[in-house]
């Protein structure tokens, strides 16, 4: 079932944005301190934004389509919870080494670039090195699997069941879902697969038109 927060492909919940000119960025002291507290969780437990974001992709439509901070309290609630009951753990080593990146490097803009371009993302990145082999190759033709009927999924939905071709394998990374229902980070390929207007739109399709995105092997299979 798709997630409030899948919107590709999909004309519902669109609109004009109202833009406001000199706009704050906090509209009120709660808002700051929302976001304090969500940075403060994640410099605890170390970085595991999948976690954070499945639970606002669960959030009903009408919480998750509120304002943007009032949808990050009950994600935040969720998460202190889980850590709180013993549901979820963090290693001791992982919350000191990322409380020790975050004072020494992500806070000190005049480091190297050098530390900010390649270092950091071996830390808090989810690019990750794996052994076992790509079950695809570039050319091959692929569908994508029905979208999960629980859960979260960053599966976008409308191209589910969709035919596609892989035109690049971008390395592994760790796979969100899982990281969300599972908490492992073992990695999982990721491809770059180009979809036609017309098997994505129909009829309706611009014609000459293609759409690349990036997904995860478990979300596809052999054409």
């Amino acid at each position: 079932m798709p997630n409030s927060h899948d919107l590709g492909g999909k004309t519902e919940h669109f609109g004009s944005i109202a833009h406001t000119p000199s706009e704050p960025v906090f509209h009120a002291v709660w808002e700051r301190r929302v976001f304090g507290i969500t940075y403060f969780l994640h410099t605890l437990l170390g970085p595991d934004f999948d976690t954070f974001r499945g639970h606002l992709a669960l959030l009903p439509p009408e919480k998750y389509f509120g304002s943007y901070y009032r949808r990050w309290v009950p994600a935040i609630e969720q998460m202190f919870a889980e850590y709180l009951s013993g549901e979820r753990s963090v290693p001791k080593i992982k919350v000191v080494g990322t409380a020790l990146f975050l004072q020494r490097v992500a806070l000190r803009p005049t480091l190297p670039r050098l530390m900010n371009a390649r270092v950091a993302p071996k830390i808090i990145g989810t690019h990750k090195k794996t052994k076992r082999p790509a079950r695809f190759e570039i050319g091959d033709a692929v569908r994508v699997r029905p979208a999960p009927a629980e859960g979260h999924s960053q599966q976008p939905d409308y191209v589910s069941g969709r035919l596609g071709r892989v035109t690049d394998h971008r390395g592994a990374a760790i796979l969100p879902d899982r990281r969300f229902a599972t908490g492992s980070t073992a990695p999982e390929h990721l491809y770059t697969v180009m979809f036609d207007g017309a098997e994505l739109w129909g009829d309706e399709a611009e014609p000459n038109t293609e759409v690349r995105i990036e997904l995860f092997e478990p979300y596809l299979e052999p054409a």
